[in-house]
Protein backbone atom coordinates (compact mmCIF):
# COMPACT_ATOMS: atom_id res chain seq x y z
CA UNK A 1 0.00 0.00 0.00
CA UNK A 2 1.48 3.57 -0.78
CA UNK A 3 1.71 6.28 1.37
CA UNK A 4 -0.73 8.55 0.93
CA UNK A 5 -1.21 12.58 1.40
CA UNK A 6 -4.61 14.58 1.35
CA UNK A 7 -4.49 17.93 0.63
CA UNK A 8 -7.87 20.12 0.22
CA UNK A 9 -8.53 22.89 -2.37
CA UNK A 10 -11.67 25.27 -1.38
CA UNK A 11 -12.69 28.14 -3.52
CA UNK A 12 -15.97 30.15 -3.64
CA UNK A 13 -16.86 32.75 -6.11
CA UNK A 14 -19.96 34.74 -6.82
CA UNK A 15 -18.84 34.56 -10.78
CA UNK A 16 -17.19 32.67 -12.97
CA UNK A 17 -13.43 32.26 -11.67
CA UNK A 18 -10.52 30.53 -12.95
CA UNK A 19 -7.88 28.97 -9.87
CA UNK A 20 -9.91 29.62 -7.09
CA UNK A 21 -7.48 27.72 -5.63
CA UNK A 22 -4.07 25.47 -6.62
CA UNK A 23 -2.07 22.70 -5.06
CA UNK A 24 1.24 22.14 -5.70
CA UNK A 25 2.28 18.86 -5.59
CA UNK A 26 5.03 18.47 -3.28
CA UNK A 27 7.09 14.82 -3.95
CA UNK A 28 6.94 12.75 -7.40
CA UNK A 29 3.73 10.52 -6.80
CA UNK A 30 0.36 9.55 -8.33
CA UNK A 31 -3.32 11.52 -7.78
CA UNK A 32 -5.23 8.11 -7.14
CA UNK A 33 -8.25 9.67 -6.18
CA UNK A 34 -9.87 13.11 -5.62
CA UNK A 35 -12.91 14.01 -3.79
CA UNK A 36 -15.66 16.57 -4.57
CA UNK A 37 -17.76 18.49 -2.85
CA UNK A 38 -19.69 21.87 -3.63
CA UNK A 39 -22.95 23.90 -2.79
CA UNK A 40 -24.20 27.11 -4.03
CA UNK A 41 -27.29 29.78 -1.96
CA UNK A 42 -29.15 31.98 -3.69
CA UNK A 43 -30.31 29.53 -6.75
CA UNK A 44 -33.61 30.38 -7.45
CA UNK A 45 -34.76 30.51 -11.27
CA UNK A 46 -34.39 28.02 -14.09
CA UNK A 47 -30.52 26.58 -14.68
CA UNK A 48 -29.22 28.34 -12.04
CA UNK A 49 -26.19 26.81 -11.20
CA UNK A 50 -22.21 25.87 -10.71
CA UNK A 51 -19.94 23.83 -12.24
CA UNK A 52 -16.36 22.78 -11.50
CA UNK A 53 -13.05 21.50 -12.76
CA UNK A 54 -9.94 20.08 -11.48
CA UNK A 55 -7.26 20.83 -14.16
CA UNK A 56 -3.78 21.04 -15.03
CA UNK A 57 -4.65 24.04 -16.99
CA UNK A 58 -4.82 27.64 -15.16
CA UNK A 59 -7.49 28.58 -17.39
CA UNK A 60 -10.85 26.54 -16.95
CA UNK A 61 -12.49 24.54 -20.00
CA UNK A 62 -16.00 23.53 -18.36
CA UNK A 63 -17.47 24.37 -21.44
CA UNK A 64 -14.72 22.99 -23.89
CA UNK A 65 -14.70 19.97 -25.71
CA UNK A 66 -11.38 17.13 -25.89
CA UNK A 67 -9.55 19.42 -23.28
CA UNK A 68 -6.57 17.29 -22.14
CA UNK A 69 -5.80 19.08 -18.79
CA UNK A 70 -8.88 18.87 -16.86
CA UNK A 71 -9.16 15.84 -14.57
CA UNK A 72 -12.21 15.70 -13.11
CA UNK A 73 -15.55 18.23 -12.54
CA UNK A 74 -19.06 18.00 -11.72
CA UNK A 75 -21.91 20.53 -12.27
CA UNK A 76 -24.93 21.23 -10.33
CA UNK A 77 -28.00 23.30 -11.87
CA UNK A 78 -31.67 24.10 -10.26
CA UNK A 79 -34.40 23.32 -12.79
CA UNK A 80 -37.74 25.22 -11.95
CA UNK A 81 -40.18 26.06 -13.80
CA UNK A 82 -40.40 29.58 -12.93
CA UNK A 83 -38.18 31.73 -10.80
CA UNK A 84 -39.47 32.04 -7.24
CA UNK A 85 -38.14 29.09 -5.84
CA UNK A 86 -36.67 28.32 -2.59
CA UNK A 87 -32.91 29.73 -2.70
CA UNK A 88 -30.72 26.08 -2.43
CA UNK A 89 -27.86 25.84 0.30
CA UNK A 90 -25.82 23.00 0.95
CA UNK A 91 -26.32 20.55 -1.71
CA UNK A 92 -23.89 18.18 -2.03
CA UNK A 93 -22.42 16.21 -5.01
CA UNK A 94 -19.83 13.68 -4.05
CA UNK A 95 -17.55 11.80 -6.63
CA UNK A 96 -14.80 9.96 -5.61
CA UNK A 97 -12.88 8.32 -8.59
CA UNK A 98 -10.28 5.72 -8.28
CA UNK A 99 -7.41 6.26 -11.21
CA UNK A 100 -3.37 6.77 -11.27
CA UNK A 101 -2.35 10.46 -13.17
CA UNK A 102 1.37 10.19 -12.26
CA UNK A 103 2.72 13.82 -11.42
CA UNK A 104 6.09 15.39 -10.46
CA UNK A 105 7.14 17.32 -7.69
CA UNK A 106 6.14 21.10 -8.92
CA UNK A 107 3.26 20.27 -11.00
CA UNK A 108 0.20 22.92 -10.17
CA UNK A 109 -3.36 21.54 -10.29
CA UNK A 110 -6.41 24.19 -10.11
CA UNK A 111 -9.24 24.55 -9.20
CA UNK A 112 -11.89 26.48 -11.60
CA UNK A 113 -15.76 27.51 -11.07
CA UNK A 114 -17.99 28.62 -14.08
CA UNK A 115 -20.86 30.03 -12.71
CA UNK A 116 -24.60 29.60 -14.70
CA UNK A 117 -27.52 32.05 -14.00
CA UNK A 118 -27.39 34.01 -11.19
CA UNK A 119 -26.79 32.03 -7.86
CA UNK A 120 -25.51 34.20 -5.01
CA UNK A 121 -22.51 31.99 -4.03
CA UNK A 122 -20.36 28.67 -4.80
CA UNK A 123 -18.59 27.08 -2.30
CA UNK A 124 -16.76 24.36 -3.60
CA UNK A 125 -14.21 21.60 -1.39
CA UNK A 126 -11.68 19.19 -3.32
CA UNK A 127 -9.75 16.54 -1.37
CA UNK A 128 -6.61 14.93 -4.04
CA UNK A 129 -5.51 11.96 -2.59
CA UNK A 130 -1.70 11.87 -3.73
CA UNK A 131 -0.22 8.46 -3.25
CA UNK A 132 4.15 9.02 -3.15
CA UNK A 133 6.43 7.61 -5.35
CA UNK A 134 5.36 5.43 -8.77
CA UNK A 135 5.95 1.42 -8.80
CA UNK A 136 7.95 0.34 -11.10
CA UNK A 137 5.82 -2.68 -11.14
CA UNK A 138 2.34 -2.37 -13.43
CA UNK A 139 0.47 -4.79 -11.62
CA UNK A 140 1.01 -2.20 -8.19
CA UNK A 141 -0.19 0.63 -9.69
CA UNK A 142 -3.25 2.22 -7.87
CA UNK A 143 -5.23 2.95 -10.51
CA UNK A 144 -5.32 3.22 -14.49
CA UNK A 145 -2.37 5.64 -16.39
CA UNK A 146 -4.60 8.37 -18.20
CA UNK A 147 -3.06 9.70 -21.12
Amino acid sequence: MPDIKVYKMFGSASASANAVATYDTQEDGEICSILMDGYCTGADALNDGFSWEVSFSSVQAIATNDTRAALMGLSSAQNFLTTGGAPVAKNSFITFAPFGIPVSAGERLYLHLLITGAPTLAIVSVFVYHCLGRPQNVRQRVGRRVR
